[in-house]
């Protein structure tokens, strides 16, 4: 039995914080579908080929980055491309782009679904490869991570003499996925080609007067009494269990949770320029523009490019949509969400 859904109780945290660099770090070059099957092909038994095609079709993930060869069933990553390598490169990008150093950061946050062994935690390895000797938390969540992440950064940065912190989240998904199941698991299919490995990174200071910013952010749940849309069952497990259709059935659910968020923040979808939803897939932009009613080209999608990446998403989307240099006052929606046990999470930022 499906439990009711419940009043959302989301937090909202009010004010605003300054977005003083962003950065993203992917692994390799981009793979295409058709190479990422022919290089599982060469080592395992691939029958359902023409399946993974179409899937991937339907999911309009053409190409993502990968931080292993699939040369075993289980493997590590490349040397320079694990979890906290991918986490601690886009952290020092982020800090170029704010021209700071290290020492500079007062806090590190850090949040995966896919961390690079249960504990210590990833952030830990991450900061031995920044050299930071601060303080720093990691929060073991996947998509919507980059909001409760937002949440701590708030409250940090409203002490008085706060200094920036840094947020990053990464993930290396790939490395949780064994070839060999495919032919007994379709879930397994499904995350061979929705995957993607990738880490994106922001550093946050104090509010100022004239800069990029971040405003009305949120967090919520809606999922209690609600089985798990995505898990890794038991000790030592080493893939992802996707229930596709509860997924699917929640969607608008989670999606209409954070539209009734920023709402509540007076802030509506048609008057933002650009709405980035979680990049699930590359249809992403064209499911939710007819869902909200609204022109598709009013909506950032990239999972066409680099699949589904989990914690890294949000900030790997707003690093590239910075990249684009927007015009001066731009404003940018964030509409997160997580079918773990179904949460989202969101923000406003604006250019300027």
């Amino acid at each position: 039995m499906i439990a009711p859904i419940l009043p959302d109780r989301a937090w909202l945290s009010r004010g605003r914080v300054t977005v003083l660099g962003t950065g993203h770090v992917l692994p390799g070059p981009a793979l295409s579908t058709e190479m990422l099957l022919d290089r599982i092909a060469a080592r395992f038994d691939l029958s359902r080929r023409r399946e993974a095609l179409a899937v991937a079709r339907r999911m309009a993930i053409d190409t993502r980055h990968v931080c292993r060869d699939f040369a075993a069933a289980t493997e590590a990553a490349r040397p320079g491309q694990s979890n906290p390598d991918l986490a601690a490169a886009a952290v020092t990008r982020a800090l170029s782009d704010a021209n700071l150093a290290i020492d500079d950061i007062g806090y590190l946050i850090g949040h995966t679904a896919t961390p690079f062994q249960p504990l210590p935690g990833n952030i830990a390895f991450v900061a031995d490869r920044l050299d930071y000797r601060g303080p720093h938390l990691e929060l073991r969540q996947a998509c919507t991570g980059f909001a409760n992440a937002l949440m701590i950064a708030f409250g940090l940065l409203a002490a008085p003499d706060a200094r920036p912190v840094a947020i990053v989240g990464s993930e290396t998904g790939s490395l949780f996925f064994d070839p060999g199941r495919i032919a007994e698991d379709s879930g397994q299919l499904v995350n061979m080609v929705q995957m993607g490995d990738g880490a994106g990174a922001i550093v946050l200071g104090p509010a100022t007067s004239t800069s990029d910013s971040i405003e009305a952010a949120w967090f919520g749940a809606v999922g209690l009494g609600r089985a798990p849309g995505l898990q890794m069952r038991g000790a030592g497990a080493r893939e992802f269990d996707h229930d596709f259709a509860a997924i699917l059935s929640s969607g608008a659910m989670l999606f209409d949770a954070g539209r009734d968020a920023a709402s509540r923040h007076g802030v509506a979808l048609d008057a933002v320029d650009t709405i980035i939803p979680h990049q699930v897939s590359g249809r992403i932009g064209m499911q939710s523009a007819a869902h909200f009613g609204l022109p598709v080209e009013r909506f950032f999608v990239n999972a066409d490019r680099l699949g589904n990446t989990g914690s890294a998403a949000i900030w790997l989307a707003l690093a590239q949509l910075r990249e684009a240099r927007p015009a001066m006052g731009t404003r940018a929606l964030i509409l997160g969400a997580e079918a773990t046990k179904y949460m989202h999470g969101g923000f406003v930022y604006e250019h300027g």
